[in-house]
């Protein structure tokens, strides 16, 4: 989600026409998007993109429900027009399994028989009554599309192929990011799964070395040493991102790890993309972010100077460490994503989160915030994060409006 307007030198990526819009969804969403109804929020004079928002195709009976709860969502972040376009597979369109009741579905109104057209005239209806307007409704399927709304010659019923994806500024701004476009939803959600093998033998027997040593110190003496080391370990690591790997020289310093006890048996590494860090310094990472005050004192790491090298240390342990190690970093990896607007990515970590640690509360709670509408912005504001923090020390106490409700058991939060 973007919150303000781009500076003059921030480059433009222009969606001209229906089959640009189809060929950019994935690129804005993350991955390629199944049965879905996702809707562009467009806001100001020249229309410019505010916030993309995907829902699953309801269940038959449920269009309104889900309708008015993608409205919400674009009415909460002060769009003032939209595009709708569904997503559908052949299944889609075969006959009704369930009945009920349908919404009003204008004869007049272009392809009306057009598989979807009962979601689409509901979201209609519902953004139109939130005061949107609505400026285009497409259905895309097997690289054609269709237009809901035009009858016209130039739409035939057989639709128009969205043509070859040609690469576009707005693929080389997410390569540049480092930020991969999916298969679909389940490929997006298993890129922060634990990888197999890990938790290795050697990573384990670590993680019990390193609560061992820690055993006896005061909390507060725990916190206070954890936080220091984990702040020097990212001085490092930014410091080593920012070196070209040609010219990136060994440093035995930096390459020392900074916990105390014997060094664990060896065993089979993990892939090399998987293991930036050696399996003490894991450990030492994973054991102090159990630590309220430690995990907390991180969230401000997930913007600044130090969040390239915080989010690669919270992918890396998502991915290594053991239940429920994984709750804290799968959590900040959330939170990260959250920040740069990546909502199903957060809502993947998040439900990771609650994999590793049914009772851990901060996912449950980023969760939920998720679910009810915060935006980047109000996840920021609720972890203290919107003034100037203080590199280590911890995030303010978690301020979450009252909202009376839980995570759904699904995914519910694909917003960016």
């Amino acid at each position: 989600m973007t919150t303000l307007p781009p500076p003059p030198d921030h480059p433009t990526v222009r969606l001209s026409s229906p089959p640009d819009i189809v060929r950019a969804i994935p690129s804005l969403l993350g991955f390629h998007p199944g049965s879905s109804l996702v809707a562009l929020g467009l806001t100001g004079r020249r229309l410019r993109l505010r916030v993309t928002v995907r829902a699953d195709l309801p269940p038959p009976g449920l269009e309104a429900a889900v309708a008015d709860q993608v409205a919400a969502r674009l009415r909460g972040e002060k769009v003032s027009a939209c595009v709708v376009v569904l997503f559908t597979a052949t299944s889609d369109a075969g006959p009704r399994a369930v009945p009920g009741p349908r919404p009003a579905v204008p004869a007049s109104r272009g392809r009306a028989s057009l598989p979807g057209a009962d979601v689409a005239y509901a979201a209609e209806q519902s953004l139109r009554k939130a005061g949107l307007d609505v400026r285009e409704m497409l259905r895309a399927e097997s690289g054609r599309w269709w237009s809901y709304t035009c009858a016209e010659p130039c739409c035939p019923p057989e639709g128009l192929p969205v043509g070859p994806a040609p690469t576009t500024l707005l693929d080389v701004l997410r390569v540049a990011a480092g930020r991969p476009v999916f298969a679909d939803r389940p490929a997006l959600v298993a890129s922060v799964g634990r990888h197999p093998g890990e938790p290795t033998d050697a990573l384990l027997a670590a993680i019990h070395d390193r609560e061992a040593v820690l055993t006896g110190l005061r909390a507060g003496t725990r916190a206070a040493r954890d936080l220091v080391d984990l702040h020097n370990l990212l001085i490092r690591d930014t410091a080593r991102l920012a070196v070209p790997p040609d010219s990136a020289v060994p440093d035995s310093t930096s390459a020392r790890p900074a916990i105390e006890g014997p060094a664990p048996a060896a065993t089979a590494p993990a892939p090399p993309e998987t293991r930036a860090h050696d399996d003490r310094t894991i450990a030492q990472v994973a054991v102090g972010l159990t630590h309220r005050a430690v995990r907390d004192a991180c969230f401000a790491w997930t913007g600044g100077p130090l969040a390239e090298a915080a989010t690669a240390l919270w992918d890396e342990m998502v991915r290594r460490v053991p239940a429920p190690y994984g709750a804290a970093p799968a959590t900040l990896l959330a939170v990260s994503a959250y920040r740069r607007g990546d909502g199903a990515l957060a809502d993947a970590c998040l439900r990771r989160a609650l994999d590793d640690d049914p009772d851990y509360r901060m996912a449950e709670l980023v969760l939920t915030g998720l679910e009810n509408g915060f935006g980047p912005a109000d996840v920021e504001a609720a972890l203290g994060l919107d003034g100037e923090p203080d590199a280590l020390g911890p995030a303010r106490e978690v301020r979450w409006p009252g909202s009376g409700s839980a995570p759904s058991p699904s995914g519910g939060t694909d917003a960016r």
